[in-house]
């Protein structure tokens, strides 16, 4: 039998975290997925906003958002969030 619509991806929702820093107006929220199906590692995360340093002419997008372990992607995800302590810009990520 021939699938019309067959399954690309599945991700499952491992946690939620929130942040909130003094001056900047929106929560900053984080979702870590592991990854059932799809992609060559074990886990991905999305952040609602992302932040550009003073020295930066946009907003960073992070490039590579994987990790094989829980912990490895953690450590990359706090990197990010830990930018936001000296960012004078954030821009919204629509695919939030």
């Amino acid at each position: 039998m021939t699938v019309a619509n067959p399954l690309i991806e599945q991700y499952e929702l491992v946690k939620e975290i929130h942040y909130v820093f003094d001056n900047v107006e929106p929560k900053i929220k984080v979702r870590i997925y592991k990854i059932i199906s799809g992609a060559n590692t074990k886990y991905t995360w999305e952040i609602n906003y992302y932040n550009r340093l003073k020295e930066e002419g946009d907003a960073y997008t992070p490039s590579a958002p994987y990790g094989k372990t829980l912990d490895e992607i953690e450590n990359k995800l706090n990197q990010y969030i830990k930018r936001f302590e000296n960012a004078v810009d954030w821009r919204q990520n629509n695919y939030f």
